[in-house]
This record gives C-alpha cells, sequence and structure tokens, in this order.
C-alpha cells in the first residue's frame, strides 16, 4: 500500500529528472514563442522582391531591358529546340518559357539566372514520355505531369530546407551524368540533321549513323550541317573580336536567333508553294497564345511521379550550381532554399499550361550576365518577349527547319561534356570517385539516366557506409616518449591493450568495432584461470571460438602462451558521436573483458567531449574523471574512469592495481646510456 502511496511521487520525481522530457519542454516552449515572428520572417523570405525593390535604382532599368530583350529572344530558338529534345510540339517550349522569367522577378535570389527549357531537361523528359506514351496520353500531357511532379519535389526541399539531401551526388557523379546526357542528346538530333530514320538506344543510333550514309537526305544535311558551321564561326568571332567590337559581341551572343532568322528565311521562300511536300522536314509549330490553365491528370501524376526524382535531381543540382557560380563571380549572395522554393513554384503552375520541366540554364545565364544585369527585374521584359512570340510569330514558326533546331542543339550541349582529362584525374584521386563517374557515364549512355544516376550514387552511398561499418581500430603498443632522457618510445604493458577509434560508434558499426577489440584481446592476452575453468566447465558442442582465437595467434606469429589482460584503454578523442547500440556494445564489450581477463580486468576510457560523455550519463553508464573517483576497489569498478591521455591513464595502472593486490607488469623503457628503468 505504502508503494502505491508514493508511486505518483516517483513518477513526478521521474518526469521531473528525465533529460528528454525536460529538452523537449524547454525547446518546445522557445518554438512556441518565437513561432509567430518566425513564420512572418520565413513568408517574407519567399518574396525576395520586396527587400530589394524598394532599393532599385532607376538607373538600372537600361541594363535590366536590353538584359531582359537579349534573353527572351534567345529563349524563342532554345525553347523550340528543347521542347523538340523533350519531344512535344515546339510551341509547348514556348509555353514552358514565360512563367519563369515573371515569378523570377518575385522569387528570385539571383540576379543573373535565367530558368526556362534546357537540354537536360529535355533529354529526362523525353525518357518518361517515350516509356508511358502507350497508354493514350499525349506528350505534353506527360510533359506538364513530370513538371508538376518536379515541382512539388523542389517545393517540398525547398521549404523545409532539405537541400543538404542533394549533397548525396558526387561531383564525379554529376561529371558522368551530364557527359553522357550531353552524348544521348547529340545523338537524338541525328534524324532530324540527316533526315533519317534510325533506332532506339544508344548503341542502335551509332551502328544506323553509319550504316546508313547512303540514305543522308541531301538538303537536311546541308541546312543542318550549315547552321552547325555558322553557329561554330560566330562563336569563334566572338570569342576573338568580341571584346573589341560591341556588335560582334552581340551578333555571336544572339547566334541562335540569327541562326533561327536565316534558315527560317530560306526556309519560307523554298518550300512555302509545296507546304505539302516540303524540301526537308518542318517543325510546322502552331501558337494560338496561351491555352487555358487546366490541373494536370491525376492518374497521370501519380504514374510519372516515381520517375520525376531524376528530373527533379538534375534540375535542382543545375540550378543551384549555376546561381551560386555566378552568385559567387558578381559578389553577391544566393539562398539557396529559396532558389529551390522559386524551382518547385515555377514549375509546379508552369504544369498548367502543358508545359515542361524547366530549370536554370548555364548558356542564358552566362549571356544575362554579360549583358550587364542589374536585377531580377529583366525577368518582366524577358517574359514580355516570349509572350510576344507567342501570340505574334505563330506563323513565322512554321517554316523553322528541324535541322536548324537540331544545329542549335547540338552547338549548345557539345561544351557540357565533360573532357577526359578531368575523369583521368578522378582516376588518380580516388579509384572510388572514378567508378561512380564511369557507372553514371555508361550506364546513363546505354540504358537511361534514372539508372545511370541511381546506380552511381548507391554505389557512392554504400561504399561510404560500408566503409565506416568496417572502420578499423587502431591497436597502439607504443607511446611517443615525453621525458627528455629517453630516446625511445614508451612500450604498452604486456598485460594492458591500448586502442584508438577515429570514426563515430553507431547503429551500424558499434558491434563490427567491439569485434575488433575483442579478437585484438584474446590474441594477445591470455585470460583468467578461474574464467578459464569456467570455459571449460560450461563447454557445449561449438569448438569455433577456441579455433578462431587459435587461428588469430598463429596469424599474429604467437606461440607462448600470452599474459594474462588486466587493463583495456579505448582513446575515444575521435569519437564525436555514440548512439545507444554503441553503448551497449561497449557495455558488453566491458562485460566481456571482465569474463575473460577476470573481474580484477579495468576499462579505462580516454577522451571524451562533451557530446559523447552526456550519452553516457543518460544512458545511466557513469563516468568520471580519474581524479574524481573514490579510491576503493568496489568504487572503482562501477564508475568509468576518463582520463584525459592515454599517458595518464598507463600512469595511474601501477598504483590502482597494487591496490586490488595484483602485481602489475613492468614497462621497460630505454634511456640515454643503455640502461633500462621499469615503470
Amino acid at each position: 500500500m505504502d508503494y502505491f502511496r508514493a508511486l505518483p511521487g516517483r513518477i513526478s520525481e521521474a518526469i521531473s529528472t528525465d533529460v528528454t522530457i525536460n529538452r523537449t519542454i524547454r525547446y518546445g516552449g522557445k518554438a512556441a514563442r518565437a513561432a509567430p515572428s518566425v513564420a512572418a520572417q520565413y513568408l517574407i523570405e519567399r518574396v525576395p522582391v520586396v527587400h530589394w525593390l524598394p532599393r532599385y535604382n532607376p538607373r538600372w532599368l537600361l541594363n535590366d531591358t536590353l538584359a531582359g530583350i537579349t534573353v527572351g529572344v534567345l529563349l524563342i530558338p532554345q525553347s523550340l529546340a528543347y521542347a523538340k529534345i523533350a519531344t512535344i510540339p515546339g510551341e509547348y517550349g514556348l509555353m514552358s518559357s514565360w512563367l519563369p522569367n515573371f515569378l523570377v522577378f518575385m522569387m528570385g535570389t539571383s540576379k543573373d539566372l535565367s530558368t526556362g527549357p534546357t537540354s537536360l531537361m529535355g533529354l529526362l523528359t523525353a525518357e518518361i514520355i517515350a516509356d508511358t506514351l502507350h497508354e493514350g496520353y499525349t506528350a505534353q500531357a506527360i510533359a506538364s505531369a513530370v513538371a508538376m511532379s518536379v515541382g512539388i519535389y523542389a517545393l517540398v526541399i525547398g521549404l523545409l530546407k532539405l537541400g543538404f539531401l542533394l549533397e548525396f551526388i558526387s561531383v564525379p557523379v554529376l561529371s558522368g551524368f551530364i557527359s553522357a546526357a550531353a552524348i544521348v542528346i547529340m545523338l537524338g538530333q541525328i534524324p532530324s540533321l540527316f533526315g533519317i530514320t534510325v533506332g532506339s538506344g544508344t548503341a542502335n543510333i551509332i551502328h544506323d549513323i553509319f550504316a546508313k550514309i547512303p540514305q543522308w537526305d541531301g538538303a537536311t544535311t546541308g541546312i543542318g550541317l550549315g547552321g552547325i558551321v555558322i553557329l561554330v564561326l560566330m562563336q569563334k568571332m566572338g570569342q576573338r573580336w568580341g571584346k573589341q567590337s560591341k556588335a560582334v559581341w552581340l551578333l555571336a551572343l544572339g547566334r541562335s536567333a540569327v541562326v533561327l532568322i536565316l534558315f527560317t528565311g530560306i526556309s519560307y521562300g523554298i518550300n512555302k508553294d509545296r507546304v505539302d511536300d516540303p524540301v526537308w522536314a518542318l517543325s510546322k509549330v502552331k501558337s494560338n497564345g496561351i491555352s487555358n490553365p487546366r490541373m494536370p491528370d491525376g492518374e497521370l501524376i501519380k504514374k510519372v511521379f516515381p520517375r520525376s526524382i531524376a528530373p527533379f535531381i538534375a534540375a535542382a543540382l543545375e540550378h543551384l550550381a549555376i546561381a551560386k557560380a555566378f552568385g559567387r563571380k558578381n559578389n553577391y549572395v544566393t539562398d539557396a532554399a529559396q532558389e529551390l522554393v522559386y524551382l518547385g513554384t515555377t514549375n509546379f503552375f508552369n504544369a498548367f499550361f502543358a508545359s515542361m520541366p524547366v530549370g536554370g540554364a548555364m548558356s542564358r545565364t552566362a549571356v544575362n550576365s554579360d549583358s550587364g544585369v542589374k536585377s531580377p527585374a529583366y525577368g518582366v521584359i524577358a517574359g514580355g518577349v516570349v509572350i510576344l512570340s507567342i501570340f505574334k510569330l505563330s506563323p513565322a514558326l512554321y517554316w523553322i527547319p528541324k535541322a536548324t533546331l537540331a544545329a542549335i542543339i547540338v552547338t549548345a550541349v557539345w561544351h557540357i561534356v565533360i573532357p577526359p582529362r578531368v575523369f583521368y584525374g578522378y582516376w588518380r584521386t580516388s579509384l572510388v570517385d572514378f567508378i561512380a563517374s564511369q557507372l553514371a557515364f555508361w550506364l546513363t549512355l546505354f540504358v537511361s539516366s534514372e539508372v545511370g544516376i541511381g546506380a552511381a550514387v548507391g554505389f557512392s552511398i554504400a561504399y561510404h557506409l560500408l566503409f565506416t561499418a568496417f572502420a578499423r581500430v587502431r591497436r597502439i603498443t607504443s607511446l611517443p616518449s615525453t621525458t627528455p632522457s629517453f630516446t625511445s618510445p614508451i612500450a604498452v604493458p604486456l598485460d594492458t591493450q591500448v586502442f584508438t577509434l577515429h570514426t563515430p560508434i553507431l547503429f551500424y558499426n558499434a558491434y563490427h568495432l567491439k569485434r575488433q577489440i575483442l579478437d585484438a584481446v584474446t590474441t594477445h592476452n591470455s585470460g583468467a584461470v578461474v574464467s578459464a575453468q569456467s570455459a571449460r566447465d560450461d563447454r557445449n558442442w561449438s569448438v569455433a571460438g577456441a579455433q578462431r582465437a587459435q587461428r588469430l595467434r598463429v596469424k599474429a606469429g604467437i606461440i607462448d602462451e600470452p599474459v594474462q589482460i588486466r587493463i583495456l584503454v579505448l582513446d575515444l578523442t575521435g569519437v564525436h558521436n555514440i548512439d545507444t547500440t554503441g553503448l551497449t556494445a561497449l557495455q558488453d564489450l566491458r562485460a566481456d573483458a571482465e569474463k575473460f581477463g577476470g573481474k580484477s580486468t579495468q576499462l579505462r576510457l580516454v577522451g571524451l567531449n562533451e557530446r559523447v560523455r552526456l550519452r553516457f550519463k543518460r544512458f545511466g553508464w557513469a563516468v568520471e574523471n580519474v581524479e574524481g573517483i573514490e579510491k576503493s576497489s568496489e568504487e572503482r569498478r562501477r564508475v568509468t574512469p576518463v582520463y584525459g591521455t592515454v599517458g595518464q591513464a598507463l600512469a595511474q595502472r601501477g598504483r590502482t592495481m597494487s591496490e586490488d593486490g595484483i602485481e602489475p607488469c613492468p614497462v621497460e623503457v630505454h634511456v640515454v646510456g643503455g640502461e633500462k628503468e621499469k615503470v
């Protein structure tokens, strides 16, 4: 009865002293008090325009207007070309380009970044379209479902500030993936460049290019290769004379638009009287204005949502990398989380207009930066140029040769193929990085983008998890001398084992580390006579343990029976974290060491940081600095001593062992003159 009367008090005391409950209440209270102001600040951060627009300098207007016109003009041919990569009608490429520019004005944190259709987004969208088209949906409907899925992923990651998850994709993986994607994109333009039909898949396309040389269409090939030659020449002109001549610089920047206008005019002049039988394939873009917004089909979104992870990862990484690079170049700071929110919002609402997924584009961003853009206000002008083309340029866009769009695509993407010397650098730096880059490259090239990037990322994560899970402990056999008269390191006593750990002790590696330590102890030391007798009395059918110990001793070259284990020292200076499994494994290690060496076997810890020490305390394992421990043998066994250094842990061994009635094993150290001194 007294027990039940006292129970409420005991429960109250347990709750009041529980660390986890108290921390939850404390942090929860802070969060509740800060919630209103934090929420307001969070919402304001989502619309950066309220910060920079009041400080807008009217003198910037001319720069932003010129940059907006330049980017808008570039967007027209690129949108048409990248829609072609995505295998959707060209007008939906234009439809994908106007909203991102208006949203960047309100939500962007980069003044240079140009968001819209990209070659990589076109390729990844095309792969999903190819696998889903047989289910009765149109290509543009599938593309819009992918765009909405990408938007949802980006919004979740951005709003919750989980962008660090993207860092699991290493630079070598990205290099292999992007290089292969660029090659796949260029190979995909072969039919339009040469007027032939080819099989699906990289291997079939490469075969058909050469097998069908006699079938190449002369007019189509001339238009396509002519466009490539002109684009390359104009680029070289800009690189050589652009700094001396503003006209040459502008001409080189707008080379895609120049080529598009030139060959569209030629195409119209030749094909205007033979619409049904043109000399070369036409784009036949038909734009009747911006379509009424409509939600993508829900069932279709469910089908493409899992596969849209690859386009999201590609868009997010490309977008953030470009924003960060140009922010660093032009001395301003971008907000990665906000850029993901902007990217998500853009793709989500773009999807209502049957658009393809969009992201940051390196070429347009470079042009925007070179044009002297001063703020995200350029987006209003660029978006207006795209809307003008949607409503007014449809009759002209109809006559664009497909070969010209293919030429624009090829010249736009071949510069993103990573040079072989970069992969050779991975080989010299790290075999793991090289393998990951090659997995991403070859699987993307010959299988699919999802398989390529998934396999490479999976390999990298698996390797590093296994590397940590199977981390090695270092057994110390000697310590550097700190006494000037000693010329040799101090040897660790034979009845003592010292181990250093350089990795967190967590659930995935705790027992592996414990087994390594125990194996070393049973190899280099013998157990107590009592424990050996107990082991013989309790012996069961299995002799695997004894055989393993024997094999380890043979491997270590130990013939005679070694000295009995007395002290086990763990240097945890390099351990910055430990969890429940890790603490349990160390507890088991202590119990196994005492069972093997006898109750007098001591476990000593070295170098616990405050975080790890608190984990021990909350786990219920008493650990104290050695000077704070009572001298009685019973107290020392109840509280695990903690030392500052391994040397201090060894220096205490002789005195404490003598108090327990144990004769410590001497340590021999050499002194100048060849004499020996025992410690």
